[in-house]
């Protein structure tokens, strides 16, 4: 692999001025934020910031989601960011919802299922049953904040003020995450040898895709969309 500029932190620094493959090349895993954000192949020759320029995106923006995807211990400086920047990052976290929804939810139900082909009914249901009242969760997790949240955010955007706050709403917002551990656990310790290992396998590696994926859009909003609307928030109150 090409040797890249690091901090510190001995983390990549990714810039506007790489070229795309040179991201990727460096974290393969982003290519999720590609996948999402509908950027079609191929990338060519282009620098982040032409790519950028074409889909309408702020590179800034762009580059901060790259970091904390690919480092999650990484601090934006959202000082850097404006409130146009707002929308973008909505664009972003409404893509990532139709990924979840579109995407990853159906592709582990139909691993669920060709997991249990080989289980009994009983324990079936079981499995069946939990997962679907997790999916249920996940999509009234994200409904909730394509109906409350999103909203909101761009009511502050076009500079209208609200007597609602990002904290109150962010209060009422549920974790999605844990609940994926408990499936793991099912899968791992309690399904009967007849379930076989390699669909197992392979709905395990999907749980554990989609876990990881749910901790960096959680970070994502608390590290990039819950500061910048409290910052645009204090802007109107002024």
């Amino acid at each position: 692999m090409k040797s890249y500029k690091r901090d510190g932190n001995n983390r990549i620094v990714y810039s506007k001025d790489m070229k795309l493959i040179e991201l990727i090349d460096a974290d393969y895993e982003l290519l999720t934020i590609f996948l999402r954000m509908d950027i079609q192949l191929p990338f060519g020759d282009v620098s982040v910031e032409e790519m950028c320029q074409r889909y309408d995106m702020s590179p800034t923006l762009f580059l901060m989601i790259c970091q904390i995807y690919a480092c999650p211990d990484f601090e934006p400086d959202v000082e850097a960011l404006g409130k146009d920047d707002l929308r973008h990052i909505l664009r972003y976290l409404r893509a990532s919802h139709r990924y979840y929804l579109e995407s990853v939810l159906p592709t582990i139900a139909k691993g669920v299922e060709r997991v249990l082909e080989g289980c009994d009914a009983g324990k079936s249901e079981i499995l069946r049953k939990f997962y679907g009242d997790y999916a249920d969760e996940v999509r009234a997790h994200l409904s909730y904040e394509e109906a409350a949240i999103f909203p909101y955010i761009e009511g502050l955007a076009d500079g209208a003020v609200c007597q609602k706050s990002m904290s109150a709403l962010m209060a009422q917002h549920t974790n999605i995450c844990d609940k994926i551990d408990d499936i793991k656990s099912i899968i791992i310790k309690y399904l009967p040898e007849s379930c076989s290992t390699h669909e197992r396998c392979d709905l395990l590696f999907d749980l554990f895709r989609m876990r990881d994926d749910l901790d960096k859009h959680t970070l994502i909003e608390l590290k990039l969309l819950t500061p910048m609307v409290i910052a645009q928030e204090r802007r109107l109150q002024r």
